[in-house]
């Protein structure tokens, strides 16, 4: 809020996670600028490392004003909240909850990512290392019940007992002494990296990571926060909730690349996108870069329209209904692997010579007709072979063929038109004979364009990864 001292001076209140900060101005056209520049800080689109490490590894909550429809309190001063539209903070991983004057008073104690944030609490034995549960107090769910004694426990008028953050166990307060102290991680355990896998940032501002036995293939996740209509925003919280913070990525900050550079410490993984067939193509493209292809499978989650490359791997057209993450989290797990190939297409600018007279007789020009007909029918025999094979021994054979069908009309293409160089217009009617260039298209390299060659052999109902 804005304040006006009695020597007419204007003071500005920005209250954070860390601290409390007073910003004076003389007038209030340069308190505005003050406030569009917090603005334009706070909605920029490029992250760097440090700011990756701070708001992943710090224990910070992410807040968003929220209303509750049923009775709530403040994890900090244990007040009820008001059920007012947006009156109280939610934090958006941890869910945990807080006035909005209180928020400033809440503890860096927000779900855990690496090693470090764990602190005191890690369990240490002849196994090595262990997690425990991470509690939260009160706000449980209705219908809630101890995983100990199996009797109802929360309350809606006050802030009483506790709930795992990683395993979701709810347990009375006598009762979490009697409670396992190691935590299974839940439904989800195969797709999470726990936080004891990170340790902490080395020298280079980057996170070590290790794979325990127990994720043997860990998921990384991109959102795109800004598809289905800013249905990601969603998704983002939920994955959160579900995983390990760290492991989740909004592709409109940053991008895939730093995600895919703490995952490239990782033998095996796998990727989910969650958006359209260009943030498929982005996330591609930076796995080309960092040339992990043998490390990844790649699947996706539709959100939005126009995906195809979704629909084409079993995934079906969009995906609006963010409760439904934990089932789709276990279709991922048996999911099988589908190889999908990426092509480079190169365009070149062919210069046609003008027209003169052409002594080329009829019979020539049948002939290098029926030759196309000849490369039309390889072609599609063999493009059918594949997409409606599922025996890798027919694709490959007739993937081969069609390489070295293309190769051979290429190299006809060349020696045809060298060759029809001495007559110019014998020279157009060659270049007219295939697929025609416009000659204003300039040399140019489409690195992400998404091979579709297996349409054709999917079945409606099995999900696939996609390994390119």
């Amino acid at each position: 809020a804005l304040l006006r001292s009695l020597s007419g001076l204007i003071f500005l209140q920005v209250i954070t996670p860390f601290r409390r900060l007073i910003l004076c101005a003389e007038n209030r056209k340069e308190m505005e600028d003050w406030i569009g520049s917090l603005k334009s800080v706070q909605s920029r689109e490029h992250y760097e490392t440090a700011q990756f490490n701070v708001e992943h590894f710090s224990g910070m909550h992410n807040w968003y004003a929220c209303s509750h429809a049923r009775p709530t309190f403040c994890n900090v001063c244990r007040d009820s909240l008001s059920g007012v539209t947006s009156h109280g903070l939610s934090c958006e991983v941890c869910k945990f909850k807080a006035h909005k004057r209180c928020a400033v008073r809440a503890t860096n104690n927000c779900k855990w990512t690496t090693l470090a944030s764990i602190g005191k609490d890690i369990i240490e034995d002849e196994d090595g290392i262990a997690m425990p549960h991470q509690w939260l107090e009160g706000n449980l769910p209705v219908s809630a019940k101890c995983a100990v004694c199996d009797k109802t426990c929360g309350s809606v008028l006050r802030l009483q007992d506790w709930r795992c953050l990683w395993c979701k166990a709810m347990v009375h307060t006598a009762c979490m002494d009697l409670y396992p102290r190691k935590c299974p991680l839940g439904q989800c355990k195969v797709s999470i990296i726990p936080p004891t896998a990170l340790n902490s940032i080395d020298s280079d501002g980057e996170c070590r990571a290790t794979c325990p036995p127990s994720c043997a293939s860990p998921l990384l996740v991109f959102v795109n926060s800004k598809s289905g209509d800013n249905q990601g925003v969603k998704f983002l919280r939920r994955f959160k909730q579900l995983l390990n913070p760290a492991q989740v990525f909004d592709l409109v900050n940053g991008g895939p690349h730093l995600g895919l550079r703490l995952f490239q410490k990782f033998d095996n993984f796998r990727i989910l996108v969650c958006g359209g067939d260009g943030s498929v193509g982005w996330v591609l493209s930076e796995i080309d870069k960092l040339n992990l292809h043998k490390q990844c499978q790649l699947g996706v989650l539709p959100l939005g329209t126009g995906n195809d490359l979704a629909r084409v791997l079993g995934w079906g057209p969009s995906c609006d209904d963010d409760t439904q993450l934990p089932q789709i989290l276990e279709k991922l797990e048996r999911a099988s692997t589908k190889m999908l190939d990426r092509w480079s297409i190169m365009t070149y600018e062919i210069k046609i010579p003008p027209k003169h007279s052409c002594p080329t007789t009829p019979e020539e020009s049948e002939e290098c007709q029926f030759q196309i007909s000849a490369y039309e029918d390889s072609v599609a025999a063999h493009l059918t072979k594949i997409l409606n094979s599922d025996q890798h021994s027919v694709v490959i054979s007739s993937a081969k063929v069609l390489c070295e069908t293309v190769k051979d009309f290429v190299a006809k293409v060349g020696k045809y038109y060298e060759k029809a160089t001495e007559n110019t217009e014998e020279a157009e009617l060659a270049l007219s004979s295939f697929p025609s260039y416009n000659a204003e298209y300039q040399p140019t390299n489409f690195k992400n364009c998404l091979s579709r060659a297996v349409a054709g052999s999917q079945s409606p109902t099995r999900r696939h990864w996609a390994q390119g």
